[in-house]
């Protein structure tokens, strides 16, 4: 049976830990391979995505293996409609593996498993992004003695895939997480994402409070904020000095997407942006060897 990994659940703790460790292992995040030679990956993105869509390419051609991209098009309106089934069943003709970007990964957890014979990567859903807090993980653990007992992790600013998975993660690390949201942005679906994963969420009302005293700050996304209320959920020098004096920076979304940081901050020792990139890089790079090689022991086993 094929893997997959549509959300942190899929990996279990013990999995999820041990790719962040291979990943952190790996001598050179860019180092070619041939482990996907001959295979080719698919990707299928409801939406425009670049760092994503470049950072799963990279992961794929220097393990030897090839790409083809198909953005927004008619094939969506399939893919989540009554023709999902009948599609998937001829996916595996012609790829080895599929990354799907912008579709709920909720709408993948009970699909048609039973008809795909290839793996399936959630690179990025509005509910969950869970290579992301993998990669981000790696990046906490480098700034903190190789322990997440005592880290805390404040995020500003609305919600999106990455902090539903920042969530899901709370069930494997043990980090803390404080969240402030807009305030015309909806709690429940959080509130209820932590009641199904059995875990806490410390809920704030102001950057401020989110930040105080925190070991990480992440710029979370920025869509549900206008122009009027945009610059006060800024990430500036001001609101890191709030946070603990070894503080480090971690974006949420794309640089694109986030609240704003102030370039003070961004271009900072306390910015994590470049380590995000590579540490994804390498989460990437393992989840592909975790998603084959059930495949190949079951075929060594015919």
């Amino acid at each position: 049976m094929a893997r997959y990994f549509m959300n942190l659940n899929d990996l279990g703790e013990d999995t999820a830990w041990l790719l962040v460790q291979q990943a952190r292992g790996i001598p050179d995040a860019k180092a070619p391979t041939d482990f996907m030679a001959e295979r080719t990956a698919a990707l299928l993105f409801s939406r425009e995505a670049l760092l994503e869509r470049l950072c799963v390419t990279a992961a794929v051609r220097q393990m030897s293996g090839s790409v083809i991209y198909q953005g927004i098009g008619p094939w969506q309106q399939d893919l989540e409609g009554s023709y999902q089934r009948e599609l998937l069943c001829q996916f595996g003709y012609f790829v080895d593996c599929l990354y799907l970007y912008g579709l709920p990964a909720s709408s993948w957890a009970e699909a048609h498993w039973d008809v795909i014979t290839f793996p399936v990567v959630n690179a990025g859903s509005p509910d969950g992004h869970p290579v992301h807090v993998l990669a981000d993980v790696a990046c906490m653990l480098r700034y903190s003695r190789d322990s997440l007992k005592d880290v805390t992790i404040g995020w500003t600013g609305c919600a999106n895939g990455t902090l539903f998975s920042l969530v899901e993660g709370l069930r494997f690390f043990p980090y803390r997480l404080r969240v402030a949201l807009p305030p015309l942005i909806d709690r429940a679906p959080l509130q209820q994402a932590a009641e199904f994963h059995g875990v806490h969420i410390d809920f704030v009302n102001t950057p401020e409070e989110a930040v105080e005293g925190v070991n990480f700050v992440f710029a979370g996304c920025r869509g549900g904020l206008d122009k009027d209320t945009l610059p006060q959920w800024r990430i500036s020098e001001t609101l890191m000095s709030r946070a603990a004096s070894n503080a480090h920076l971690l974006l949420g979304a794309t640089p694109v997407d986030t609240v704003q940081v102030e370039k003070a901050v961004l271009c900072s020792p306390a910015s994590l942006l470049l380590l995000q990139a590579e540490n994804r890089l390498r989460v990437h790079k393992r989840v592909l060897h975790w998603l084959f090689d059930e495949n190949e022991q079951a075929i060594n086993l015919i």
